[in-house]
């Protein structure tokens, strides 16, 4: 026997309704994960916000495709880190603002670190230059090697969890952390020599 036209309908509705319940969620539950994600790769409020609301509109238009292969988790982190990646590749050649800082406190929020307090304007000057070499060092990178070293650096994932959520071998993840901070690394020797 046929459903009637009146309890289809109301079935779509029940199982629209249990899609956008679950979709809030989701949303509740990876936003601030995303936004410090999409912050960490392209170093630039704005831009992680409107990263953000794309990486959340893709999941919501590709919910029902997501086949449960790889945790929920990493498949938003490879939304996100696609996402970063087609950003900067579409902004290569324009320039960077290097004048925005980057915002500790919010990237700190729930770990027991604490940042310790400046005392002195010299202090807070010094600290500033160091943040900001810091910064024009880590936007020299490509950005794969930008995204696998906030993936494993800040993020605090796997290499594992990173191998899957940047869909690549666990030997090209290791790699790429590899010459990231390597290059990281030559470009600030410089700055902590000059500390000495």
């Amino acid at each position: 026997m046929f459903k009637s036209n009146k309890k289809i309908v109301q079935s779509e509705r029940a199982a629209e309704d249990r899609n956008v319940w679950e979709f809030r969620k989701v949303v509740e539950n990876y936003r601030q994960r995303v936004y410090q994600t999409a912050y960490g790769i392209v170093q630039n409020a704005e831009d992680a916000k409107d990263i953000t609301q794309e990486v959340f509109l893709k999941v919501f238009e590709k919910m029902d495709t997501f086949e449960g292969k790889s945790s929920l988790s990493t498949w938003i982190y490879r939304i996100t880190v696609n996402t970063c990646i087609d950003m900067l590749r579409k902004r290569k050649g324009m320039s960077v603002s290097l004048d925005e800082g980057i915002d500790y406190d919010r990237r700190m929020e729930g770990n027991s670190v604490q940042i310790s307090r400046i005392d002195s304007p010299f202090e807070a000057a010094y600290q500033g230059e160091i943040r900001k070499k810091i910064r024009e060092a880590f936007l020299k990178l490509s950005p794969e090697h930008r995204s696998t070293l906030v993936l494993r650096e800040i993020e605090g994932l796997s290499y594992q969890e990173i191998s899957d959520t940047m869909a690549c071998s666990l030997g090209t993840v290791m790699s790429r952390l590899h010459y990231a901070r390597k290059k990281m690394q030559k470009m600030l020797t410089p700055l902590w020599k000059e500390a000495r």
